[in-house]
This record gives structure tokens, sequence and C-alpha cells, in this order.
């Protein structure tokens, strides 16, 4: 699965406008909302930490380092005691998946086996998760939405009138939720406030949060590959250009690069994640900055030299996983939580494959890196309006159920599925079997999130790696000047993301000239970026942050 902001199939400029049609034909576009987070207070669930006795983490977290547990623990803990579906009911969710659909209701054993736990059957329409903003749009627009539905930040942040049309089909969670009436659902109470914070949308409590990983990607390499050709990671984009060159052998059918590099370039750079506050109390835009236009020079120069994965070159949302784990592809951009899938993926058939992170770098060697630092919620939850209060109880008790820590019994099913079917503990690490590797996909995790942890012990030197990565990450964090704000993004600056990002991969491609950048921002900045900018300014002024 993608991280955060990494994972940006970027939803289509129709797919907006269908939405923006099929929402509010006469109504004027969203001009934006912003509230300081704490003020919210009362809208979202009072946090009650749910702590599991005798499980303590290995490597001890911090704000923005998760807690690691080298080992798996002896025994899990049943966090909750009762079925939460009761009424008999189908539930209908829409989930997003990065890899193999697995055998549907009546032909997996994972899906009976968790269906039995629940009470209840919850039948889901699985959808490619490089598309996934497209058939979204679709979905939002024709007003018929399933029971939950999973809807990730970096495509709801794309769609114009996200928030109107989530006030229309979606559930106000806040009367069973907010403050200590989250008591009901203490899976749910234990999740970091700053989450549920995100997910109020136009002053409404509907999102239920996936916590996010602090950081939202990283470069990963096939260290396997690397070490056959006697290369070292890449320190810079100096480093990133030259193993361009020594890694592509288009007559072996190997390539350097994937997709999604262009965002690790633009933070190697130093452009911004959103906005930077400049020196004379002005806000610009990642666009707006040379470092963003350096990045898009790099970017160009690295696929003219045929560097790029021609199934890239040809589809920017084409399956950057697959060609990776088959060895086509071996340097590409992902969120963190990729490396373990990939290596549960591709390990079995593979031995060999070795997935390896590498430290953020800067663009030229000697300068010193920046790491962009993630919104504190990555995907979130809804509920259908309209259901009545005991079916949403229903389905927050669902959430609840999914909701489970590491160190559950329910976190180990909904992860793993059943100890000596789906997986074996071996040496206290799990590995997974070929039954599991066919039934147990990421699935019943889509409806709801959970604290993190960095728990994926059964990879050698992953918990450690991933640790080591984050601290050092943590160190280079970007200052970010809307940090405790809770601010929706403007209609018309949400409906420029895609045609103007479109543009600049165009450019990547040769199909437009490295020149036409300036003028893709100056139709952005006219079209809405500016006023845009006043609307941050405001919030920033208002909140003390220029």
């Amino acid at each position: 699965m993608p991280d955060v902001t990494s994972r940006r199939g970027f939803l289509g400029l129709v797919g907006a406008s269908v939405l923006v049609a099929g929402c509010a034909e006469k109504k004027e576009l969203s001009k934006g909302t912003a509230v300081a987070a704490d003020k919210l207070k009362s809208l979202v669930p009072t946090r009650i930490p749910f702590d599991i006795p005798g499980l303590k983490p290995d490597l001890p977290g911090s704000e923005f380092v998760q807690p690691g547990y080298l080992t798996r623990p002896a025994a899990m803990v049943q966090a909750v005691t009762t079925k939460p579906l009761t009424s008999g009911k189908e539930v209908t969710a829409m989930t997003p998946l990065w890899g193999t659909v697995p055998p549907g209701l009546g032909s997996n054993s994972y899906y009976d086996t968790v269906n039995e736990r629940l009470g209840g059957t919850v039948r889901f329409n699985i959808s490619d998760g490089n598309t996934y903003g497209q058939k979204l749009s679709t979905l939002l627009a024709s007003g018929d939405v399933p029971d939950m539905v999973c809807v990730p930040n970096w495509e709801l942040i794309k769609i114009a009138r996200f928030t109107e049309a989530a006030n229309k089909l979606f559930a106000d969670l806040s009367p069973y939720l907010a403050g200590d009436k989250a008591k009901e659902f203490p899976m749910l109470a234990n999740y970091d406030t700053a989450a549920w914070q995100y997910g109020v949308f136009g002053g409404v409590l509907q999102g239920i949060p996936w916590q996010n990983d602090p950081f939202p990607f990283a470069t990963f390499v096939r260290q396997d590959i690397l070490e056959e050709l006697g290369l070292q990671h890449p320190k810079s984009g100096d480093d990133l250009m030259a193993l361009g060159k020594a890694i592509t052998d288009e007559k072996k059918k190997r390539w350097a690069f994937g997709g999604g590099m262009e965002q690790e370039m633009q933070r190697a750079y130093g452009a911004p994640r959103e906005w930077r506050k400049k020196g004379d109390g002005t806000l610009i835009y990642k666009y707006e900055t040379p470092e963003w236009a350096a990045s898009i020079e790099f970017m160009t120069k690295l696929y003219a030299a045929g560097y790029v994965h021609p199934d890239i070159v040809a589809n920017k949302d084409a399956d950057n996983k697959g060609i990776f784990g088959s060895g086509q592809m071996v340097v590409y951009r992902d969120g963190l939580g990729s490396w373990h899938e990939n290596l549960g993926r591709f390990q079995p058939d593979n031995p060999k494959f070795r997935q390896q992170i590498v430290n953020p770098y800067p663009a030229q060697a000697g300068a010193k890196a920046i790491m962009w630092r993630n919104e504190p919620a990555s995907m979130f939850a809804f509920v259908k309006n309209g259901l009545g209060e005991a079916r949403t109880r229903e389905l927050l008790a669902l959430a609840n159920w999914t909701s489970a820590p590491f160190g559950t019994q329910e976190y180990e099913l909904v992860f793993n599925g059943v100890e000596g079917k789906h997986y074996k503990v071996d040496g206290g690490k799990v590995q997974q079997t070929a039954l599991g590797r066919k039934e147990v996909a990421p699935t019943y995790m889509f409806l709801s999130g959970r604290p993190n942890a960095n728990e994926k012990s059964q990879y050698e030197g992953l918990v450690q790696s991933l640790y080591d990565w984050s601290t050092l990450a943590a160190s280079l964090l970007e200052n970010d000047p809307f940090v405790g704000i809770r601010v929706e993004t403007p209609s018309k600056m949400a409906g420029l993301a895609q045609p103007t990002e479109d543009k600049m991969q165009e450019i990547f491609r040769g199909k437009r000239p490295v020149s036409e950048w300036s003028k893709i921002v100056k139709e952005w900045q006219d079209q809405g970026g500016n006023e845009a900018r006043e609307f941050y300014m405001k919030v920033a002024r208002e909140n003390g942050r220029l």
C-alpha cells in the first residue's frame, strides 16, 4: 500500500468536474475553511489510551518515531469481547487495494473466519488503488454510496467539492463519539486526538481516521540487485542520476526508476510540501518555488536519458510494485508500509528479494536534506448517512473492532489471518503460508485506523532499519506554517492540482518544453492559486503564523 502523500494516483479533471456538477451546480465554490485543531475538541473523542499489559516496545517511540518491537508478543490480548455485528444485515464497503484481489466471499477462509468473529458479513467492493480516485469521484457524484467507504487523503484533496459531498452523503459521528461518548468504542477512543481532528469536514466529524506515518514516503531500492551490480545507495540527486546510467540496461529489461520519484526530487531540492513562509511575511506555494522548477528540470533529464521504466513512461498510474518486484525496476518512491508489504508479496517466490530504505538525500552532494511532514491522518472511513442510530452504532462497533492495536487478537486476525492456516510462528516470527498469501489481503483494516507500531519483526532487520531511518528523518523535518490548524483546501485550488500536475508529467515525458512551466504556474495563479494564497495568509495571520 502506498503512503500518504505518496499514494497519488491523481484524480482526473473530468472526475472532479462530474462531482462538481453532481453536488451543487448553482452554488458558489467552497473558498476553504480553517480552524485551529484545538478548537475542534467538542466534536471529537477525548483520548483514552488502551494499554496492553506487558507490552513494551524494544525501541521507544517518540512524536515522530514509531515504537519498535523486535519480537512478537507470546500472547495476544482480546480487546473486544462482544461481536460488533448484531443486526443480521450485510455490511457493504468500498476499499482500495494495491495488489492482487483475493478470492471473494464463499471462496475465502480468511473472510469466513473474520466475519464469524464479527458476527456478520462484510462484502467488499475492492478497487485498484492506483486508479481509486477516479472510481471514488464517480461514486460520490452518483450519490449512491455503500455502508462504509474508505477515502485516502491524497485523493480527497484533489476533489473540488469533497466536503460538500461528504456532508450530504456521510453520517455525522459526533453524536456517538464526541468527548466521553467514545467510551462506548474504546479502540476508537485510543486514537491520537490530532488524527480525529482531521476527520472533521465542514465543521462535522465524519471521517474515522487512519493515523498517519509521520513521514509521507521514502526512496526504496532492490538491495539484492544493487549489491549484484556493486552499487551504493544514492546520497544526492547527482548520485541518483549516476545510478540511472549504471543500472539501466534495456537489453536485460532492467531500468533504474519507477514512478513517484518526482516527489522525492521535489523534497531533495528543498521545495515545501505545500506552503512556505517567505522572509517578507507572505506565503509561497510549492509550484512557485525555484526548488520545484529545478526538480522538474532534473526529472526531465531522467526521463530523456531513458532511465525510467517504459510502463511508467506510458502510464503514470502503472503498477510500480509489480515492476519493482520483477526486478525490471530497481529504485522507486513509496510509502513506508510498502516495505513489509513488498517483502511479504515477493520474497516467498524469490528468496533473494531484498528491499531497503534510502536515507533522505539532498539534490546536490553536501547540501542539507529536508523531510516533509505528514498530515495527522492519511485515510478516512466514512459511514453512510441516513442509516439510523442503531445501524450507525453497529458500523462504529465494526470500526472499533478493526481498530484494535498491535498486541491484540483482533489486530493479529485482521493482519495475519488464522495461525496454522494463514501463517505459522517460527522462532517468534510470523511466516505466511501459501494460503495466507492467496487469501489475506488488506481489506478489513481499511474500515478504520489504529495507532502505528513498527512491528514487522518477521522480516530480518526491518524494524531496526525503519527505526533508525525514522530517527534520522525526524531530525530533518521542515517547518510547516499550518501544523496544528485543520485547513480544508479551497475548491478552486483543489480542482487545479490535477491539470497542473498532468502538465508537469507531460514536461517529464518531453511532450511540453521545460520552459513552459512558468506559464503553467501563471495559469495556476490566475485560475485560483492567488485567491487560495489570500485565504491561507488570512488563516496564518489569524493563528499567529505570519
